[in-house]
């Protein structure tokens, strides 16, 4: 007797584990589905089954109308969003990963796989080898519109995910990378695409702070650009840099910009009397576009470090002029000037509760310090203009504007230190 319960049990058992693996593959199913009548997806959301239940789920509108029951209860699609009930993620995944490696070792249809991988990296972004075995798929033979159907997946799910180390390694170097060197090559216009590439990096910067993973991407996009584009980048990215000048990404991909105008005025030789005119103001505008936010946000170092390469390029040019075509009017001396004396007014700012005003000083004077390592030639003319301003030497800035290592190490740095002591 005991025996047959045990048994009846068992069978039991395994008729319950045998409707829970099929609830588990008709979800995915489900899903896959819903996926397939929507490739526009670009928003998704894992909802607890409260918050799902109020969308009002089943209503007209909603996309892949089949299976209403899992329809109301776990999907919900319209307008290109997509919810998922949190209810099934774990069910969800499972099936969606056991599937994917079911179709790796038996030979099934390529595209059964790659309904499988993205189903599946949706829920799990961080499968490399998911993201490998689309790339085998899509590296057979070129199609655009396959490739472009990639990069909207890789969009997708930095929507939600805009850190993800998987997803911008795979979206970079194995898929938009590519995708773009694959469309270069076929010689096709690439402002439409380069121009949505950069819209894309520009939103996840603006959800993810500091993600030096989306605007290294945007720089790796600017040889693709055209001259009008990154003179367009360059305007629309001033705005994003006012509102986050402690975000030194912006910036470098400003200086990014710059050099690749330099670039292409050193490539056109023929044209070089406008660009170097038109060079010249740009820097010129930059310069003090910079000062302006310098003086209106006390201790930003990404502000500083963005002055620094405007003022070696900038230094260079004007000793270079002054060398070929000697003038009555100094444009070194009055550029040093003009950065003597907004240190002087760093030094001299009154000292509150807060630590801006001393940080400022210290940029501003690490800042002198660093033109006077970087060119020498222009050592007499600053010490010059301390003097004019009642700074007594490099010295004197170390002393008045730095912490004690910091004087330390610049002593060192400038030969200052007393070889005695």
């Amino acid at each position: 007797m005991e025996q047959e319960d045990g048994s009846a049990a068992a069978a039991a058992e395994q008729q319950a584990g045998g409707a829970e693996e099929q609830l588990a593959e008709d979800l995915l199913h489900h899903f896959e589905r819903v996926l397939h009548s929507d490739p526009l997806i670009d928003e998704v959301g894992f909802l607890h089954p409260t918050q799902f239940n109020s969308l009002g789920c089943g209503q007209d509108g909603d996309s892949a109308p089949q299976a209403p029951e899992l329809q109301h209860r776990y999907f919900w699609c319209r307008d290109h969003k997509l919810g998922i009930s949190a209810e099934i993620l774990p069910k969800l995944y499972r099936a969606a990963r056991d599937a994917y490696y079911n179709s790796r070792n038996a030979p099934l249809p390529a595209t059964l796989l790659m309904s499988h991988t993205k189903a599946l990296l949706i829920l799990c972004p961080d499968l490399l080898t998911a993201w490998n075995s689309r790339k085998m798929v899509l590296s057979e033979k070129y199609d655009f519109t396959k490739l472009k159907d990639e990069l909207q997946l890789c969009a997708l799910i930095l929507s939600y995910s805009p850190k993800n180390e998987s997803t911008w390694s795979h979206s970079f170097f194995c898929r938009r990378r590519w995708v773009l060197k694959q469309v270069a090559e076929q010689h096709q216009d690439m402002t439409e695409l380069v121009e949505k590439e950069s819209v894309l990096v520009k939103e996840i910067a603006e959800r993810s702070k500091m993600n030096y993973r989306a605007w290294r991407h945007r720089c790796w996009l600017i040889p693709y650009m055209t001259r009008k584009q990154v003179l367009d980048e360059l305007k629309k990215s001033t705005r994003w840099s006012e509102l986050h000048v402690a975000d030194n990404c912006c910036f470098h991909y400003r200086r990014s910009l710059l050099l690749a105008l330099l670039d292409s005025h050193l490539e056109n030789r023929e044209d070089s009397l406008s660009w170097e005119s038109e060079t010249y103001l740009l820097w010129k505008e930059e310069l003090r576009w910079n000062e302006m936010l310098i003086r209106r946000y006390q201790g930003r170092e990404s502000l500083w470090n963005h002055r620094r390469f405007l003022s070696q390029w900038w230094i260079q040019q004007l000793l270079a002029v002054e060398k070929n075509c000697p003038s009555m009017t100094s444009q070194v001396d009055l550029f040093i000037t003009q950065e003597i004396d907004l240190l002087s007014e760093c030094l001299n700012d009154p000292v509150d509760d807060f630590e801006e005003p001393r940080i400022q000083a210290e940029l501003s004077g690490l800042y002198i310090l660093w033109i006077s390592k970087q060119f020498p030639a222009v050592n007499g003319k600053l010490k010059e203009r301390l003097h004019s301003v009642s700074i007594m030497g490099l010295k004197d800035v170390l002393v008045r504007a730095c912490r004690l290592e910091k004087t330390r190490l610049w002593m060192n740095v400038l030969g200052l230190a007393d070889p005695s002591q």
